[in-house]
């Protein structure tokens, strides 16, 4: 717990020096008009309310963080991803060492995992610079578009998609798996007893952690809302386990991915501070707020931003690409 609020502090002593780094180097026409200090203000507060929503509906905060952010204000599209896997990066950091710590996180499967996701998650980023240096206002509609349909996806899975189980049965464990050892166990607090679990259809997976890692990287999601069923309903994983997995394993991914972004100059700290702080202040707050509520209608609210925003975002790319 200590180790955590000091990495904590870290990362906000490190978001502090980029935020005052920031707003010296802010002009007007990079921050939409606003003063640097309102403009920091502003998206202080819009991402405490999208950070707070996110709990509510069980998702992310990237997932409706970038599409918004992409459909709704003129910021640089590779700025907004860049910032998107920028947040879900420092967020997953911060959360990762508990679930290490106390074993929920599989190592086993974590390694199995991460080199699939990671490599095709830099792929993705390295996809994302090479279309905004190539193809220019084109390159941005596409983005758009891909991204308008994307979304409206997620937020189809979201609302049909099957029941996550809590403790998956594994009848068959393929031989892939066998052979890489990935069964482990983990202490059930709720149970007060020891959960022996396996995993299967590796194979399968590891096609799955590629696309997903390619998105993720492309578009500057989170990718929470793809890698928990890929671990709970197609390798059968508990679901505590399946989310402790996926939490370490952005943080693992998207630390590499952030560097092709970083290195295109897409991280502009006056937007990226705020932004994250915000996320991470709205989700506490959030966290507190479920305790006391029945927060079930928000996930119909959090569907219907997403349909808003992919709409929003088809319309945008439509018109980039001169069909409206």
């Amino acid at each position: 717990m200590q180790g955590s609020s000091l990495v904590g502090k870290a990362i906000l002593l490190v978001l502090l020096l980029l935020a005052c780094t920031g707003t010296a180097l802010a002009a007007e026409d990079a921050t939409m008009g606003m003063s640097p200090p309102v403009f920091f203000l502003v998206f202080l507060l819009v991402c405490i309310i999208i950070g707070i929503v996110a709990v509510l509906g069980g998702v992310g905060g990237g997932v409706v963080f970038t599409p918004l952010m992409m459909g709704f204000t003129d910021i640089d599209t590779f700025i907004i991803r860049a910032t998107g896997l920028f947040v879900a990066m420092a967020g997953a950091l911060v959360a990762a060492r508990p679930f290490l710590r106390r074993g929920l996180a599989n190592v086993r499967l974590l390694f199995f995992a991460a080199v699939p996701y990671a490599t095709f998650a830099v792929i993705g980023a390295l996809l994302a610079g090479y279309v905004k240096e190539t193809m220019g206002a084109t390159g941005d509609a596409l983005v758009k578009l891909s991204l308008g349909v994307l979304v409206i996806f997620i937020a189809l899975l979201i609302l049909f998609g099957g029941k996550r189980v809590e403790y998956p049965e594994v009848k068959n464990v393929d031989s892939l798996s066998e052979r890489l050892g990935l069964a482990m166990a983990y202490w059930e607090e709720s149970l007060g007893g020891v959960v022996d679990y396996k995993v299967t259809r590796s194979p399968v997976a590891i096609l799955l952690f590629c696309g997903v890692g390619l998105i993720s990287g492309m578009f500057g999601l989170g990718a929470g809302w793809a890698m928990v069923p890929v671990f709970n309903l197609v390798m059968l994983a508990p679901l505590k386990v399946a989310a402790a997995c996926s939490k370490v394993l952005i943080g693992i991914g998207d630390t590499a991915a952030i560097w092709p972004y970083i290195m295109g100059g897409g991280i502009f700290p006056l937007f990226a501070v705020p932004c994250m702080i915000g996320l991470i202040v709205g989700t506490l707050i959030g966290a507190k707020i479920m305790l006391r509520v029945k927060a079930g209608f928000v996930r119909y609210l959090i569907i219907a931003i997403m349909f808003g925003s992919g709409l929003k975002l088809l319309q945008s790319g439509l018109t980039g690409l001169g069909y409206l």
